[in-house]
């Protein structure tokens, strides 16, 4: 009885043994396919300083200031255009990437593939005191509308950022 017992301990744990290595081929798949990336950079201005508005003429002409650092910048893909052979029935999902912007720059480095990756940016909202004229000053709230471009792998693309 305790030589079954014992074979039947064997046969389980050879079998354990089996189905617990079957799978490194997978694992190493999936740990092969690293992706690469591209980076998006730019500056971020929006108009802050009205009473500058004018050229070396004197007519007008808008003059763009830094956005305020620390001001939040997504770039957001779909990892749909990760995928060499995309499949129909997977549920693709949207990756978001941020950066903050520091002294009116920014760079974010998002997935990229050896053909073109759709890129959405867009970024938070900021309040900032406007300055009007030399004694008139206004709170405003600045912001972007979501700008598309499309990058592909080892690439940097440049990108300026103008909140309204």
């Amino acid at each position: 009885m305790r030589e079954r017992i014992s074979i039947l301990f064997v046969l389980a744990g050879l079998v354990c043994l089996i189905f617990s290595t079957s799978c490194t081929k997978c694992d190493e798949e999936t740990t092969s396919q690293i992706f690469k990336q591209a980076t998006i950079k730019g500056d971020a201005l929006a108009n802050l300083d009205l009473s500058n508005d004018t050229n070396q003429w004197g007519g007008y002409e808008v003059q763009l200031e830094k956005v305020p650092s620390g001001t939040i910048v997504f770039a957001r893909i779909n990892s749909y255009d990760l995928d060499p052979n995309p499949d129909n029935f997977v549920d693709y999902q949207d990756i978001t990437f941020e950066t903050e912007v520091n002294n009116g720059e920014y760079e974010v480095m998002v997935y990229a593939g050896p053909s073109n990756v759709g890129v959405t940016l867009l970024a938070d909202e900021f309040t900032y005191q406007t300055k009007i004229n030399d004694s008139t000053y206004e709170w405003r709230v600045y912001a972007i509308q979501n700008q598309n471009l499309s990058v592909i792998n080892d690439q940097t693309k440049f990108q300026n950022l103008i909140f309204n």
